[in-house]
């Protein structure tokens, strides 16, 4: 019976495989699979005497690997799964959007699967057919994953996108009216005037600026809401946008200082981080190393977050797309991963 080494022996080399998955706890659904069908396979070519194992050998195979495929999707485990974390950090491995590629990645295998089982049943010379097939399936793989991304992130975006017809709108007052003049609504109508937009800001105050504005009462100027504000530094949104409207920040904005009241200690903030980690560190020795600490994480954070700050704010995904292009959104989490 040397023709039963066929299944004999991948059987061996499939348990091979499966035993240090097993030690280990990981196992690889696509070995799994091999183990079962090649234990079928034995039991039914050895103890039933049967040799369907053995002169059906490929459209038999093939069926096992669609049944699989199609069983990971319903149990909610893609078998593509495993070797797409290989490539991505772990933070992506429950991401919406890293799943639902890997859903559509495996259910194609599933379909190419199929194909083949049935080009293997019913054509005579199947191996170019199912060659082709098995091709398509590879090169889904490899261009799909570099594709979804963009396109997933532009089709969510396009509810949000908007244009508005200057040409077909000449015999109205207004292209856009914007409702409040709070910061939001101050800056959307000036980008959109500087960009050709005939722009209608209402308010229903007697002044502008909702919490960016102030009162005064008795001599007094008291702040409306804002105390503070922030992204002035040299890549700062609030800078980027100054300079887009070809402002200067000098002429608005002048800086603070801030002072903490600390039982009965008023501290005032310094300018730099090194100053500040060192006022911290004298009033609590006993922390000095776990306040170097914190400070460090805390930097490294946001060095990562504005790594690619180009606009001064990081952008979600569909403004990369639609700013740097696809190649940009798809390298993002293998460049961040090697800083997490």
């Amino acid at each position: 019976m040397n023709y039963s080494l066929g299944v004999a022996i991948p059987l061996i080399l499939s348990l091979l495989i499966v035993t240090p998955q097993i030690r280990s706890r990981k196992l690889n659904l696509l070995d799994v699979t091999s183990v079962i069908y090649f234990s079928l396979a034995v039991f039914v070519t050895y103890f039933l005497n049967i040799n369907v194992f053995v002169e059906r050998s490929r459209f038999l195979g093939f069926f096992a690997l669609s049944i699989m495929a199609f069983v990971s999707l319903i149990a909610k485990r893609p078998f593509t799964l495993q070797v797409s974390k290989m490539d991505y950090p772990e933070i992506y491995w429950k991401d919406k959007l890293f799943l639902t590629i890997n859903n559509i990645i495996t259910f194609v295998w599933g379909i190419v699967f199929m194909v083949c089982a049935f080009i293997y049943l019913f054509i005579d010379k199947p191996f170019i057919a199912s060659s082709i097939a098995i091709a398509f399936g590879i090169a889904f793989s490899i261009i799909f994953p570099l594709k979804a991304p963009a396109y997933f992130a532009i089709k969510d975006f396009k509810k949000y996108d908007w244009k508005v017809d200057i040409e077909g709108m000449k015999d109205k007052d207004y292209d856009v009216i914007v409702i409040g003049s709070g910061v939001g609504g101050l800056i959307c109508g000036a980008l959109l005037s500087k960009r050709g937009y005939r722009v209608l800001i209402l308010e229903k105050n007697h002044q502008v600026g909702g919490y960016c504005q102030s009162f005064k009462r008795k001599g007094y100027t008291f702040n409306a809401g804002v105390v503070d504000v922030s992204g002035l530094w040299e890549k700062g949104p609030l800078n980027y946008l100054l300079k887009q409207l070809n402002l200067k920040k000098e002429d608005f904005f002048s800086k603070n200082k801030t002072k903490i009241l600390f039982k009965g200690r008023e501290i005032e903030i310094p300018d730099s981080l090194d100053e500040l980690i060192d006022t911290l560190s004298q009033m609590f020795p006993d922390e000095r190393e776990n306040i170097r600490k914190f400070f460090e994480e805390a930097k490294k954070a946001y060095e990562e977050v504005y790594k690619d700050n180009v606009f001064g704010v990081p952008l979600p995904e569909y403004l990369i797309v639609k700013v740097f292009g696809s190649k940009k959104l798809l390298n993002y989490p293998q460049r961040t991963s090697k800083s997490i």
